[in-house]
């Protein structure tokens, strides 16, 4: 009996899908939670950990996590979006 070879699924994303689902990753990374007056937690990085380890069409990991620290460095200096308590 002859063993065939399993075809490795890729799954492909077009440009625009990529140029979106970075521009939500590093939008993501900007969300802080504050109370007093500061920023304490950068409750979107967490959240973009979460959604890079279940996402179906994989950009590069590295790069999604690369945009979330990114957008975590531009919401501490106030340049995204603060929740808070």
């Amino acid at each position: 009996m002859v063993r065939q070879k399993q075809k490795n699924k890729r799954f492909y994303e077009s440009d625009l899908a990529f140029l979106i689902k970075s521009a939500l990753y590093l939008l993501l990374g900007t969300v802080w939670v504050a109370w007093g007056g500061h920023r304490w937690f950068p409750i979107g990085v967490v959240i973009g950990f979460g959604l890079s380890k279940i996402e179906v069409l994989h950009i590069n990991r590295k790069i999604e996590y690369a945009l979330l620290v990114v957008g975590a460095l531009f919401g501490l200096y106030s340049l995204g979006i603060t929740i808070y308590f």
